[in-house]
Parts: C-alpha cells; sequence; structure tokens
C-alpha cells in the first residue's frame, strides 16, 4: 500500500518541476502582490512540510511553533520555520541564503528534500495506520501520505499562478 500512495505523490512532483521551467531567476523570490508568496516562499512551504512529516518528529499542528527542526533527518534551506505557516512566512522575508538561490536551485533542493523523505520513509517502512513520532494522535503516516498528495498539487497551481501575476509564461502542461 506504501508504493501505491508513493506513486500518486510522485505525479504531483513530477508536475512541480514544470512551474520552475522557464522561470527567471529573479522572479523566484518576488511577492506578485502585497498578501501573496513568492515561488520560492511556496517551495519552502512544500519541502519543510513533507520532510518535517516524513522524516521528522512533531507536535500536535496547533502548536506547529513547538516543532523541533533538530529532529528532522533532513537539512536543507527550505526547512525553515518560516515557511511552515502563512502568517509566518508572510510576516518574514527569506533569508540571504534563500534570495541566493536560482530557480534552478529551488526546484533541485525542492526535489532532492522530497526525494530524501521519501527514501526515509521506504526504509522505515511503517504501518500506514501508525502515528509519526511526536505528532501525538494527530494523524497516520496513511493520513499524512493523503494530504501530501493534495499539498504539492494545490501549491503547484499556487506557483502558475505567481508566475501568471508576474506577466511571465509558465510552460503550457
Amino acid at each position: 500500500m506504501l508504493e501505491a500512495y508513493l506513486k500518486v505523490l510522485e505525479l504531483g512532483w513530477y508536475e512541480v518541476t514544470f512551474a520552475f521551467k522557464g522561470l527567471a531567476d529573479e522572479n523566484v523570490w518576488k511577492r506578485p502582490a502585497e498578501g501573496l508568496l513568492s515561488i520560492g516562499e511556496l517551495a519552502g512551504h512544500v519541502a519543510h512540510w513533507e520532510a518535517v512529516r516524513l522524516a521528522g518528529e512533531g507536535a500536535d499542528l496547533e502548536e506547529h511553533a513547538a516543532l523541533d527542526l533538530a529532529k528532522c533527518r533532513i537539512s536543507s534551506p527550505l526547512i525553515d520555520k518560516r515557511f511552515a505557516y502563512y502568517p509566518n512566512t508572510i510576516a518574514a522575508s527569506p533569508s540571504e541564503e534563500h534570495l541566493a538561490m536560482t530557480a534552478e536551485q529551488v526546484c533541485k533542493e525542492m526535489v532532492r528534500v522530497h526525494q530524501e523523505a521519501v527514501a526515509y520513509l521506504k526504509e522505515l517502512n511503517p504501518d500506514l495506520e501508525s502515528t509519526p513520532p511526536g505528532w501525538a494522535s494527530y494523524a497516520t503516516y496513511g493520513e499524512f501520505l493523503r494530504y501530501l498528495t493534495f499539498h504539492i498539487a494545490y501549491h503547484t497551481g499556487q506557483m502558475y499562478s505567481v508566475r501568471h501575476l508576474l506577466g511571465d509564461a509558465p510552460p503550457d502542461n
């Protein structure tokens, strides 16, 4: 069953790479309007949560500030609390390290985090009805995987919208 979930998740990850094709580096961290996130911030959000949910130890989502990123088995500039939730992200600015990342680098880093999170999960081979460490009774591995499939698709659509709002012409997929 784990492989079936991961095959569906991979469809979303296949699509997200198109959101970066032809993306100008100057548009990666540019917010298209007040109150909207940049493509880089959306990428950080997706990478952050996939890593934390599949390769970390969490806390109840109401206490997301309590997440201990040091317990995440993956390290990346995109795994950053400023990308956890919209209010955190909109109130903060990307770091200098983030701003130095090109479109290609952000895309590759997102995909690397995804691949490492999935590799960790495959190695763990959890019972999909069990709860990941540190998540109390919030969700099971199966529930996380079902949600992550939606999560990547939703935020990929946002990335396309940001490109359009910036006057860019993303590839037609």
